[in-house]
């Protein structure tokens, strides 16, 4: 009796054996390995992505969706959005850039909450950013690069000349070291490349309160506002980030004779040191009325990208730039100079990594 329950315990352990390794073998047989996620696009920052991980299609030709942030309708920055535009669809047929108004410290805010794909900057906004100054709340910095647009807007500082002779100026120093009452005029405060050319005031001793004292002014206005209050001699002196030549300059030099100055060293180093400002040549006759070389700042722009883009579009809006530049240097006598090189020059703003693989592939930049 003893044997006989001995076997059926035998055989059903022997049963329940089988039974499982067939299901274990079954299960192994069904299941397949999970598929790997798909990339987020900007995991990490862009330095720490190395371009051979990226999973990029460089055969991929599928339109683009694309919404481009920049400044006012009308403006310098809407034509390079139109240009923009017209790259993606020259490479990528039907894509659709949409391109919506804005300001560079508002693209920044968009650009990190990730509504739109890309957003024109200058770089001095960055810094800005990156510091936490007004008109930022908080410190922005994972910001990253698509391309540079340009790097040569020019810091001008111009004057009338009758204003120059009267009190026997030759510099921003000057002033300060006689007391002139000079009547100044910078871009709006909304416009943060103002920043810079307040600070070049401060770097010579000349702030809002000083020139009251010394019974001038300073002035935060728009372009236009100030052309015409140096047309009509309600103002001495002018100072913005503008292309050479600029158009608005030349008109008010017609009626106007006007003398631009040169930087100092100390001026030089001071816009270097608290905004990244490089120092840029204005070569003697850029305008009929410049008799001198001037020695001054350059300003740049960026293009960010967002996380909402993906590494392969970021490679492919790269490409499509990269692609059709004769297009960008057709756009306006400023952009003639750009180059691959250029564009993936973004200095202190890292490149996206699908943009960072695109410009090794070119060559434009080291690997």
């Amino acid at each position: 009796m003893k044997q006989i329950k001995w076997k059926r315990l035998m055989l059903m352990l022997l049963a329940f054996v089988l039974s499982t390794g067939t299901i274990a073998c079954s299960n192994t047989q069904s299941e397949k390995p999970a598929a790997a996620k798909p990339t987020s696009g900007n995991s990490g920052t862009a330095s720490q992505t190395a371009a051979a991980d990226l999973k990029i299609d460089k055969n991929n030709k599928s339109p683009m969706t694309v919404t481009l942030a920049g400044g006012s309708v009308g403006g310098f920055w809407s034509g390079l959005g139109q240009v923009i535009s017209k790259s993606f669809a020259t490479s990528y047929p039907g894509s659709a850039a949409t391109y919506e108004p804005g300001s560079g410290a508002g693209n920044i805010k968009l650009i990190d909450d990730a509504q739109v794909e890309l957003g024109i900057i200058q770089e001095i906004e960055v810094i800005a950013a990156r510091n936490g100054m007004a008109p930022f709340n908080k410190k922005f910095e994972n910001l990253m690069a698509l391309a540079t647009l340009y790097d040569n807007a020019v810091l001008h500082v111009t004057v009338r000349k009758d204003f120059a002779d009267k009190y026997g100026l030759k510099s921003l120093a000057d002033i300060a070291s006689k007391k002139a009452p000079a009547r100044i005029g910078i871009n709006q405060k909304g416009n943060l490349n103002s920043l810079g050319s307040n600070a070049l005031l401060e770097a010579n001793g000349i702030t809002e309160t000083t020139l009251k004292e010394w019974g001038g002014s300073l002035t935060w206005a728009g372009s236009q506002q100030r052309y015409e209050a140096v047309q009509n001699k309600r103002m001495d002196i002018i100072m913005d980030f503008v292309f050479a030549p600029d158009a608005g300059l030349e008109e008010t030099a017609v009626n106007t004779n006007l003398v631009m100055w040169s930087l100092d060293q100390k001026s030089l180093d001071a816009l270097n040191k608290a905004w990244g400002l490089k120092e840029i040549n204005v070569p003697k006759n850029t305008y009929k009325w410049q008799k001198e070389d001037v020695k001054t700042v350059s300003l740049s722009a960026i293009i960010l990208v967002s996380k909402k883009a993906s590494e392969q579009d970021q490679y492919k809006m790269a490409k499509a730039l990269v692609d059709n530049l004769e297009i960008i240097r057709a756009s306006h006598p400023s952009m003639k100079e750009i180059s691959a090189q250029k564009l993936a020059n973004t200095g202190s703003v890292p490149l996206a990594p699908g943009a960072k693989a695109l410009y090794e592939e070119v060559g434009a930049i080291k690997k």
